[in-house]
């Protein structure tokens, strides 16, 4: 009902949510327990297994007892997001801001190849964690001398998480099974055919990672010169 303290309490920032109203009993658990737990269930099961039923019988408790600490699954995976991406990096302004872009571009590719759930889970992340706010405050830390619209920054940020989520998957493709050329025919595809035998063709994927991001941090400043 409107007015009801604990309305106000539910709807407030899930971080900053008071986990003990005005009456109760202390909460038994704090919301990095139950963050912690769920990432130890997704990383073994997946996000299928993930159920407020299997994150209270973790943590030894009743799944209704839960709703004390979070008002829904969805919050509870707003916080695992947040808690398994980390802090980012300490990263510098200055001349080689590319390099703390790939830095941090990095770092953040090392958390998604370890939390293979993280990529779906961070499509439907609902609330911005303090972890999450922290990248998106280095990343235009390290872009801070550049000469360019904060919106084209915040861009080149969704670029970079971009790819950082393509070699991401590519990364869990490539240690399921390599896709063989066994139609390959250098009459029908010669460009092909000769890309693949050239010497210093196929790039190591850390170091193609790195071109990547090179490359569309480098488009951003050609880009905001243009007239």
């Amino acid at each position: 009902m409107p007015g009801d303290s604990r309305d106000d309490e539910a709807s407030g920032n899930l971080w900053s949510r008071p986990l003990r109203g005005a009456r109760g009993p202390a909460p038994l658990y704090s919301r990095e327990s139950i963050a912690a737990t769920g990432i130890r269930i997704a990383d073994d099961e997946g996000l299928e297994g993930l159920t407020m039923r299997a994150i209270a019988r973790s943590l030894g408790t009743s799944a209704p007892s839960l709703y004390r600490y979070v008002t829904s699954r969805e919050e509870i995976l707003d916080l695992m997001v947040d808690a398994a991406i980390g802090t980012p990096p300490v990263v510098e302004p200055g001349p080689a801001w590319t390099e703390a872009m790939i830095a941090l571009a990095t770092a953040q590719l090392l958390h998604h190849r370890t939390h293979a759930w993280l990529i779906s889970a961070s499509l439907d992340v609902r609330n911005f964690g303090p972890n999450t706010l922290a990248w998106f405050e280095s990343y235009l830390l390290a872009m801070e001398e550049v000469e360019a619209p904060a919106r084209a920054k915040l861009e080149l940020i969704g670029l970079v998480t971009g790819l950082v989520s393509l070699f991401a998957q590519q990364g869990r493709q490539t240690a399921r099974a390599t896709p063989a050329f066994d139609l390959l025919s250098a009459e029908r595809h010669p460009h092909l055919t000769a890309a693949l035998v050239e010497p210093g063709g196929s790039p190591a994927p850390e170091t193609l990672f790195d071109r990547a991001v090179l490359a569309v941090c480098r488009g951003l400043v050609s880009t905001s010169r243009e007239p």
